[in-house]
């Protein structure tokens, strides 16, 4: 967001409207977690270091309070697990909690890159009552590849994706976009 915000300011209308998962479950945390008044402090473990700037803004506050207080990258949390001398092959079994309830499938999507780009899909799909068998088809947004330009059909309308990884590889598409050479539906980052 912030990168549309400082290069391509003329995007910034077709940004979704959507706060991160990150912000979101930080934000229900806030208000599901503490219905007694006590203090709750929401850290976050993800790979990309950006989610600490997007923690920090403005916009994800409610008064004072941020939605996500603290952002550990996964390289920090395992250079503090490693420094702890902790050793998950000697812990013993335990289960995990459910305080929203069950987890679907598509929430485990938004970890991977592309995977918001499959969910849009799988929910275009439901909607527009397009048959289940296609959604193998989705999966193909999703990936290791720096850039992926999908085109799919759904309920009978050729959707034109692209999924990026690395702002480098953004910019690059966005001057193919601006050129006018591509267009697309959905671009992902």
């Amino acid at each position: 967001v912030r990168f549309v915000e400082q290069y391509y300011p003329r995007w910034i209308r077709h940004l979704s409207s959507c706060k991160s998962p990150q912000q979101m479950l930080g934000s229900v945390i806030k208000a599901e977690g503490a219905p007694d008044g006590k203090r709750v402090v929401v850290v976050s473990v993800m790979p990309c270091t950006a989610k600490k700037g997007e923690a920090g803004l403005e916009k994800f506050r409610q008064g004072d309070c941020r939605d996500v207080d603290i952002v550990l990258t996964t390289q920090e949390l395992v250079r503090m697990i490693d420094e702890a001398g902790l050793r998950f092959d000697r812990l013993e079994p335990d289960s995990l909690d459910s305080p929203f309830g069950l987890k679907t499938g598509a929430g485990l999507l938004f970890g991977a890159s592309g995977g918001v780009s499959e969910a849009v899909l799988r929910q275009a799909a439901e909607e527009s009552g397009a048959a289940r068998d296609g959604l193998a088809a989705f999966q193909s947004v999703r990936g290791d590849l720096a850039v992926r330009e999908v085109d799919i059909s759904v309920g009978g309308t050729l959707l034109k994706l692209a999924v990026v990884s690395g702002l480098a590889n953004a910019k690059a598409l966005l001057a193919r976009v601006e050129s006018g050479s591509v267009e697309y539906d959905l671009i992902e980052v």
